[in-house]
């Protein structure tokens, strides 16, 4: 399989005239959609964005690879476009980006298909083939030039693995004494389908440049390919893992270590190889990382992979105990049943929330110490916030109990696995809850339930509209996620009572539910202000909104990004402020349609629904009537 095979000439345009980042990702699926990659272009579209907002793809040297996997792709594809003008894309760089590839990928993707998109990645590499695509007059030249590249380049492959045989045969017949690397690398990205590949390659090209040898290991969506063996590790002078995501780190203890994110071995080979040849340069430790990410960034990772766990269990405690406090359900032998399971479940919301913020610092070794610290704060009532900080804390108490076992206690893995861990985990946990964070966490705890509960109606409604607003500012950016995150948090505090959690929960659903249903009811109303394609989109966009899915209005915000964002932003803010305002409760971080009746004031909460949706439709078609430019 080549390149060409997956990249359609109805999904190459050059000479493109788009504007923002958000114009060009919509361009780039809409020609995906030219092609039959595609079976729901709207979610491939929202996969898109949301791995766009969490590091953006544009990479610099006027290159950007936006991609995603997605259930909405039916078979792997690749658009393309050439920008003249340039768009600003974030690019790592700060300069415009001019030249653009999409990659669709499904969710089983094929190792032959993930082969030729590393070397599309591999490619862009060089300086010459970026240039000589970006100056194509016709989409003939361009697929013309990826060819004669890519001939080149599996030529290279050829060379190479046939210098590697011959390595491996001198080795076997002693000629060489010594097979050792002066590098080894690892890199891997979330995706694992362009960055893996480009960081390999600008350090593998940078090496041999400087001289040096170095073995690549790429963790890619296709898989660990060229594995590290342990003879190239304990004989490399020197590890580089330019890494997103969790790759298998304890092999390369004792060794000096650069751990920098992918796109730092995309953009700085030399730097890179240089510090970590530099003698100076530590040596890995267990837990112990030298890594560019912002504690902040890392901070909030581990939260998120503590809320992700709950979130089910959050779900599930609220609607049993909705559930049971129905009228004609509550009192009876079944409403009992059902108020005793859900009040059950709520209870583990602290301990699990803890242990997997403790997870994600340390592996399985917290758990014992993250589910000790969500008990703890329980037994202190120091709340959600409680639960929280102790399952920073056991992470942290694992880790000082891991590093110091792994040096003191080695040859006894099992029973310091089975039974220290766990033990120091747990006292060590609960002494400092004890001691010093239930109780300040406990104050502020209080203190943010009865703000909310004391508040008066203007200050509950302008809190709704905020965070309601937040929902659909960025969709799935930092905002939303903050905003996301807050409900659930708060949610969790109050299950499976009613309580100050319930009321920002319904609130912030609303804000998430109103968008893509304006859209949809607006495209349906209005018809002749929508082109063909948004208006083929109305049912989608409602279904979505309708189970509480914000990015199901992306396609119409194409049309004019800003002015279409910030009616998102009103509408919902409306809603999420009619909802505070009638004090509607919501028992499930997540459901749309299918938690709604169980809403407490479900009257006021369809009313906090029904004028966000028209004034969300109505501001839709304000925009689209007066007089704009639409995306070509």
């Amino acid at each position: 399989m080549h390149i060409c095979d997956l990249l359609d000439p109805r999904a190459i345009r050059l000479n493109v005239n788009v504007k923002t980042k958000e114009q060009a990702i919509n361009y780039l699926v809409d020609l995906m959609s030219n092609t039959d990659c595609l079976s729901d272009p709207d979610r491939f579209r929202a996969a898109v964005f949301d791995r766009e907002s969490k590091v953006s793809t544009g990479l610099g040297e006027g290159v950007a690879i936006p991609h995603a996997k997605s259930a909405g792709v039916k078979k792997p594809g690749l658009a393309a476009m050439v920008v003249p003008a340039g768009v600003d894309f974030d690019s790592l760089d700060g300069k415009t980006t001019n030249l653009f590839f999409l990659i669709a990928s499904p969710h089983q993707a094929s190792d032959a298909h993930l082969d030729v998109l590393a070397r599309l990645s591999t490619l862009l590499v060089s300086e010459d083939f970026r240039k000589n695509l970006a100056e194509c007059k016709s989409v003939d030249e361009f697929l013309n030039i990826i060819n004669d590249a890519e001939k080149k380049e599996i030529q290279k492959e050829v060379e190479r693995n046939k210098s590697k045989e011959q390595h491996q045969a001198e080795v076997k017949a002693g000629e060489k004494d010594s097979d050792a690397y002066d590098i080894v690398a690892v890199t891997a990205c979330p995706a694992g389908l362009s960055h893996t590949y480009m960081a390999a390659e600008a350090l593998e090209n940078k090496a041999k440049e400087l001289g040096l040898s170095i073995k690549i290991e790429t963790d890619g969506a296709a898989g660990n390919r060229n594995r590290l063996l342990p003879e190239d590790i304990a004989k490399a002078k020197a590890v580089i893992v330019a890494a997103d995501r969790i790759v298998e780190m304890d092999r390369f203890i004792g060794k000096p270590l650069i751990r920098v994110g992918v796109v730092d071995g995309i953009r700085k080979p030399q730097e890179l190889i240089e510090k970590a040849l530099d003698p100076k340069c530590p040596l890995y430790q267990t837990g112990v990382l030298n890594n560019s990410t912002s504690i902040f960034m890392r901070l909030y990772r581990h939260l998120m992979s503590g809320m992700t766990y709950i979130m089910p269990i959050a779900a599930t405690a609220g609607i049993l105990s909705a559930l049971a406090r129905l009228e004609f359900i509550q009192g009876t032998q079944l409403g009992f049943f059902l108020d005793r399971i859900g009040y059950s479940i709520g209870t583990l919301l602290f301990p699990i929330l803890s242990a997997f913020i403790a997870f994600s610092i340390r592996g399985r070794t917290a758990l014992v110490a993250g589910f000790t610290g969500g008990v703890m704060a329980d037994l202190g009532s120091s709340g959600v916030i409680g639960a929280v900080v102790n399952g920073f804390i056991g992470g942290a108490v694992a880790l000082i109990a891991t590093t110091f076992c792994t040096r003191f206690f080695k040859g006894h893995d099992a029973i310091v696995a089975l039974i220290l861990y766990p033990l120091i985990g747990a006292l060590g946990t609960s002494c400092i809850a004890l001691f010093f964070t239930n109780i300040p966490s406990q104050i502020l705890n209080e203190y943010i339930q009865s703000f909310i509960l004391e508040a008066s109606t203007p200050m509950l409604v302008l809190i709704g509209a905020v965070l309601a607003g937040m929902m659909s500012a960025d969709m799935g950016g930092p905002l939303n996620k903050t905003a996301y995150a807050i409900g659930v948090l708060l949610l969790a505090d109050c299950l499976p009572e009613s309580g100050p959690g319930t009321l920002i929960m319904a609130a912030i659903m609303a804000g998430g539910m109103v968008p893509p249903l304006a859209a949809g009811v607006s495209s349906i109303l209005i018809p002749q202000v929508y082109s063909e394609k948004e208006r083929k989109s109305s049912m989608m966009a409602l279904g979505k909104g309708l189970v509480f899915i914000t990015e199901g209005v992306i396609p119409y915000l194409a049309y004019n990004p800003m002015k279409m964002k910030f009616a998102c932003i009103v509408s919902s803010a409306v809603a999420g402020g009619i909802s505070m305002y009638f004090r509607c409760a919501n028992y499930a971080p997540h459901g749309g349609i299918f938690v709604i009746p169980l809403a407490e004031h479900l009257s006021g909460y369809l009313i906090a629904l029904t004028v966000g949706i028209v004034t969300g439709a109505f501001l839709f078609a304000i925009i689209r009537l007066a007089p704009a430019k639409k995306l070509a």
